[in-house]
């Protein structure tokens, strides 16, 4: 027979297991933006697509120069899919 110790011994350390899995909140995966933003991640290619367009959107809201503007969308997609790709890899 297993003492009750024992078994909570496990089910703490099975919580600490399960927790250091988890990235974003309610234990789904997710990348965070170089701006803190948290960004869930989806198996659907496009659909994924889509979260970082409108994300890189509202980065380009706050830029003026149309060059710099150019610099910054590169800058967070690049940024972004390698997250997403080095996730994927894990």
């Amino acid at each position: 027979m297993v003492s009750g110790h024992y078994l909570e011994k496990v089910r703490r350390l099975s919580i600490r297991v399960h927790k250091k899995k988890i990235d974003g909140e309610n234990g789904l995966s997710a990348i965070k933006c170089l701006c803190g933003a948290v960004i869930l991640l989806v198996p659907n290619v496009k659909a994924m697509s889509e979260a970082i367009e409108s994300h890189v959107a509202k980065h380009l809201q706050k830029v003026k120069d149309p060059k710099e503007a150019q610099t910054e969308a590169e800058c967070i997609r690049d940024d972004l899919i390698t997250k997403i790709l080095e996730k994927a890899s894990e």
